[in-house]
């Protein structure tokens, strides 16, 4: 058991002490994503690169930190962690909204379908009546994150 060990040990420490002393790891390779859309292979994505992600050309001057009309790797990066935080928001938001209506007596929210993209609610769906079309998008405004309710809840 012991030698079992001291082995596994050797496989581990082996890789570990190959690289001299002093030398700085090696370059990480660009992650993938990034790598696909630099059709140039410059290291940075140019507008036209970024477009192939909408997300990241959505925004793309916000991400260009140092404003050379280029992103960089990190800037890149940062741009998917932002868009990532957004998406999470959002769909916060979207089970806050569902939460309300469903809370909400008289309003059947089973029927209504709630979207959101960085804090505007679309809602949309069939209701008996036309004063639900109302009480839906306001109880939708009152819940806190929510910028703008697009009403598109029509009445059969």
């Amino acid at each position: 058991m012991r030698g079992l060990v001291l082995i596994i040990l050797l496989f581990i420490h082996v890789p570990l002490s190959a690289q001299p002393a002093g030398e700085p790891p090696a370059a990480a390779t660009p992650r993938a994503d990034f790598a696909a859309l630099d059709k140039n292979k410059d290291g940075y994505l140019s507008k036209l690169e970024a477009a192939g992600d909408r997300e990241i050309a959505k925004r793309f001057s916000s991400f260009d930190a140092d404003g050379d009309g280029r992103l960089s790797e990190a800037e890149y990066v940062y741009a998917k962690q932002d868009n990532d935080r957004r998406v999470l928001r959002d769909a916060a938001l979207t089970a806050r909204v569902k939460a309300a209506l469903l809370a909400e007596k008289g309003i059947p929210s089973l029927s209504i379908s709630v979207e959101t993209y960085e804090g505007q609610v679309q809602l949309s769906g069939f209701v008996p009546a036309p004063d639900i079309v109302s009480r839906a998008g306001r109880v939708t405004a009152s819940v806190s994150g929510v910028r703008s309710v697009h009403n598109n809840i029509a009445v059969k």
